[in-house]
């Protein structure tokens, strides 16, 4: 009798397929596959925080020490920004770049994709399953970045092992989570994210470029605390540093476009009406902070601007289809959304001056979601004029046999 010839068992060849390779035991089971995709999820990101890290060592390699000191550095900074706090040098820091979070979510959403693939090989659709499945996934990237925290330590420098567990769980959760069961929630609900979703990217958006164009107009500032700081190959970490932090520039000049602005320290409160400067660190990117008391007329257009565009293009995302309800949705996700965004891009360096740092929390999301509120309610209110006018009158539907 002819062989058969061998074949890739179908979930297997689908979960490679869909994102992180699964082997073939692991994906016959989700809890195994759960288990493995969220182990190597943070040994993905360990490992990129760890190259970055080296790529920064390398020119100055022959007198910055060890290259196991760069990896540890690379694998602490990959701890950072779960935001569960490390010990710089003795002092308690709590801010953390944003873009390394923005990678760490990817990863998430990455992860969760390929446990969705392994459990519809496996026909599995119960939303009790799937959120289990959720929860060890989990449980299993924040078991590895606690055993992570002892690798890292720098001296007296380290992460905080419970907090960067929970933190890392509950970071890992919350995205790995929407991105199971999203697709089972309510069309309002799912619009309404997305409209929200449409309504932060135009005010971080509007944000970034507000910091750009700020960092142009002020760049023999940046260079001067570049040269400052060291320039060359030697000035790479702090080049990096300043990419790795640029989300969070733009977060807090989408807070100061809302207009509750930000705080750099104890003795900088930047607002678009007001403003105070104390002592700064030397660091670049701070040169895009405005220098005069209060916005300009052109900033204080962009304002106007911004707000306007937020707020139709969240209420056209989440009411075209579901109107008020989809509407309410997307104003209480964008709120909760910049309070998050807000919170994340802020913390604390040590107990001093540079004790906060970021907009409020609590201000920036009451802000926004004002604001989209009020241009959504006029965005509806002109839309059920233009149907209300548009539609037949009685006597119209009468000769036309409705």
């Amino acid at each position: 009798m002819p062989q058969r010839a061998r074949t890739t068992p179908r979930t297997a060849r689908a979960a490679n397929a869909v994102g992180y390779s699964v082997p073939e035991a692991m994906s016959r089971s989700l809890v195994r596959a759960a288990a493995w995709t969220g182990g190597m999820a943070a040994l993905t990101g360990a490992a990129l925080g760890a190259a970055i890290a080296v790529l920064c060592w390398l020119p100055d390699a022959g007198v910055s020490g060890h290259p196991w000191s760069a990896v540890r550095a690379g694998v602490l900074g990959f701890l950072a920004v779960q935001h569960g706090g490390i010990v710089l040098d003795r002092v308690p820091t709590t801010f953390a770049p944003l873009l390394g979070l923005f990678v760490v979510a990817g990863l998430a959403w990455r992860a969760a994709a390929t446990l969705a693939g392994v459990a519809e090989q496996l026909g599995e659709r119960r939303r009790g399953a799937l959120l289990r499945a959720g929860l060890v996934q989990a449980a299993s990237y924040a078991g590895v970045c606690l055993a992570l925290v002892s690798l890292s330590r720098l001296g007296t420098t380290a992460a905080r092992g419970a907090s960067t567990a929970l933190a890392a769980f509950l970071l890992f959760g919350c995205v790995a989570g929407a991105a199971l069961v999203g697709p089972a929630l309510p069309a309002h609900v799912r619009a309404g994210a997305r409209g929200a979703g449409a309504g932060l990217a135009v005010y971080v958006g509007a944000g970034a470029l507000l910091v750009g164009g700020s960092l142009v107009m002020h760049a023999d500032e940046a260079m001067r605390l570049s040269r400052q700081i060291g320039g060359g190959l030697s000035g790479l970490p702090v080049l990096v540093l300043g990419i790795l932090c640029a989300p969070n520039a733009a977060v807090a000049a989408a807070a100061y476009l809302a207009g509750p602005g930000f705080a750099v320290g104890s003795g900088t409160a930047v607002t678009a009406f007001s403003s105070s400067h104390g002592v700064l660190p030397a660091f670049p990117i701070l040169a895009a902070l405005p220098t005069g008391d209060g916005a300009n007329a052109v900033v204080l257009g962009w304002m106007v601007i911004s707000l306007l565009a937020a707020g139709l293009v969240a209420a056209r995302v989440a009411g075209h289809a579901e109107g008020a309800r989809g509407v309410a949705v997307a104003v209480a996700v964008a709120g909760c959304g910049m309070a998050l965004l807000a919170w994340l891009g802020g913390g604390a360096i040590g107990t001093g001056r540079l004790a906060t740092i970021g907009p409020s929390p609590w201000q920036a999301g009451l802000a926004v979601a004002g604001e989209i509120a009020t241009v959504a309610l006029a965005y509806l209110g002109v839309r059920w004029l233009r149907r209300d006018r548009t539609a037949p009158a009685p006597a119209e539907r009468e000769l036309a046999g409705v």
